[in-house]
């Protein structure tokens, strides 16, 4: 199943980038980021700088920026993850391959994103998405609104391997100061699998099955109780319940 999606696992501190900026990609999940001068992730915008990827822990912010607060950063726990640059375009990546699923089970992969704009006009100034398997969307930054949380939901249905990749994306095109926060990333599992014949479910009994010897007549009768069977038989004949 999916791994570390508060980011309460930990991390790894990534060789520095030119100017000595040292990143941290979380446990369970691979960080990259577009380098300056490449295209931010396929559009005619390129990256103009290496983007701040860190851990903000609960007590480095104001108690209205913890869980629960009315400008919450956190969602899930006491960490939230925060993509960020105060210049350049920038684009930012997060990966995981989910293993361990139940192959044709229907599942949702939601990753809440908070974007702070810094009074950005431009719609596609800033935008997030999320992906399975390469099946997802961008949302812009008039949809994504400002200082708030949107959650990216990606419906899939879970491959034979029970394998999948999920991923987070971030991108900032013009040379403006631009936040992301991503917290409590969830894939969930909802039905059946669907894949070959379905599971086999005993219908239930609501029939008596009687066989009695040749020359034996049967009479039947209703018995008022309830969950109670009555047997009458001949002498000498036994009764065999199976």
């Amino acid at each position: 199943m999916l791994k570390n999606g508060s980011f309460s696992e930990g991390w790894t501190n990534l060789p520095p980038t030119p100017g000595f900026l040292i990143n941290q990609q979380p446990n369970h999940w691979q960080l990259r980021w577009i380098e300056p001068g490449q295209s931010l992730f396929g559009a005619g915008d390129t990256a103009g700088g290496v983007p701040e990827c860190v851990h903000k822990l609960a007590e480095q912010l104001p108690p209205d920026e913890q869980a629960g607060g009315s400008n919450a950063l956190i969602l899930d726990g006491t960490v939230t993850y925060k993509i960020f640059h105060s210049g350049s375009p920038f684009g930012a990546e997060l990966k995981q391959t989910v293993t361990g699923l139940t192959p044709g089970a229907t599942a949702v992969f939601t990753a809440p994103v908070l974007a702070i704009l810094h009074n950005e006009t431009d719609p596609f100034g800033a935008e997030s998405g999320a992906w399975v398997n390469g099946e997802g969307r961008w949302a812009n930054a008039t949809e994504m609104g400002n200082r708030r949380w949107f959650r990216h939901v990606v419906p899939f249905t879970v491959p034979e391997s029970g394998t999948v990749e999920v991923m987070i994306r971030v991108k900032s095109k013009w040379p403006r100061a631009k936040d992301f926060f991503v917290d409590a990333i969830t894939l969930v599992v909802e039905e059946d699998p669907v894949f070959g014949d379905p599971p086999f479910k005993p219908r239930p009994i609501n029939h008596v099955r009687v066989q009695v010897p040749e020359n034996i007549q049967v009479v039947l009768t209703t018995c008022l109780t309830p969950g109670v069977v009555v047997v009458s038989v001949p002498e000498g004949l036994e009764v065999e319940v199976v």
